[in-house]
């Protein structure tokens, strides 16, 4: 004899059976992991790609912090020296003019300045800051000069030419703006430009006069008004400590006068005479890298 089946039991039954089907439909390829979290693959490979970078730049993002503040920096590096020229006059009516004939050189310098905070761009991570620094750098040169006397009286310079040689060094201190680009890679170029002043003197000074007029123990010191223009990039190893690069280019008129007495002017009268070798219009062209770290 068989057993009856109500209907009503019959059809709970059915509406159970396929409900429960329905609801494990959307977990198919669903990860259940420990911490009961639920992770829905995409089968999409380019939608994981995207999502993938998506990710890691959030990551760079959250792990740099660009820290405002005051900040200390030394670098060293090297540099090119020239002068677009020299002249010469003494007592005796001679004039020589000529060109400085470029020098390198080595760079040591500090830095000390405050960078703020800045200004988001739109929703971005870039951001752009200013920086104020005071900049202070020391620059030796040694090189020979080439020109020709040129206008004379008397019977012995006339187109004389001169092979000076001497060790200039250089003190340059300037007030520096900087802006900056701060990425979300710890990557910050920048560029900028500098004023201030500066200290030359020449020394060691040999073969500064022609054809029998010396004079090896002099030296001369003078000031000089300095502009500077800037271009750099410096990459942050952690948020308050990066590394740089820096290139600039130093303009400075400095008109040293090299020497004023001759001791043997005249090889044949072997007579003294007051004499004036001055330089003027330098330009430096210096590459230097360095490590900077902000404080707070």
């Amino acid at each position: 004899m068989r057993p009856k089946i109500n209907l009503l039991t019959f059809l709970s039954l059915f509406l159970i059976l396929n409900f429960s089907s329905i609801l494990t439909l959307p977990l198919v390829g669903a990860d259940f992991r420990d911490d009961n979290s639920v992770s829905v693959e995409n089968s999409d490979p380019k939608a994981k790609e995207e999502l993938s970078k998506n990710l890691k730049n959030l990551s760079k993002i959250d792990t740099f912090h660009y820290h405002p503040g005051v900040y200390a920096a030394l670098y060293g590096g090297g540099g090119y020296l020239d002068s677009d020229r020299w002249t010469y006059t003494d007592t005796k009516g001679n004039i020589g003019m000529g060109n400085y004939g470029g020098s390198w050189g080595g760079i040591g310098g500090l830095k000390v300045g405050y960078q703020y905070k800045g200004w988001q761009i739109g929703h971005s991570p870039y951001r752009v800051t200013e920086a104020v620094e005071f900049d202070g750098f020391y620059a030796g040169y040694s090189n020979p000069m080439n020109g020709n006397i040129g206008t004379f009286s008397g019977p012995v310079f006339h187109g004389s030419s001169v092979t000076p040689d001497m060790q200039l060094n250089v003190g340059i201190m300037t007030i520096n703006s900087l802006t900056k680009l701060i990425t979300p890679y710890r990557f910050a170029p920048y560029i900028g430009f500098g004023i201030g002043g500066g200290i030359v003197t020449a020394s060691n000074i040999t073969g500064l006069a022609p054809v029998g007029g010396f004079d090896t123990s002099h030296s001369s010191t003078t000031g000089a008004f300095v502009l500077a223009e800037i271009m750099g990039a410096e990459y942050y190893i952690t948020d308050h400590l990066s590394v740089f690069i820096e290139g600039k280019f130093i303009y400075f008129d400095s008109s040293i006068s090299i020497f004023k007495n001759v001791a043997h002017f005249n090889i044949m009268t072997n007579t003294p005479a007051q004499a004036s070798f001055a330089l003027g219009n330098f330009f430096q062209y210096i590459g230097v890298a360095g490590v900077k770290y902000v404080f707070w």
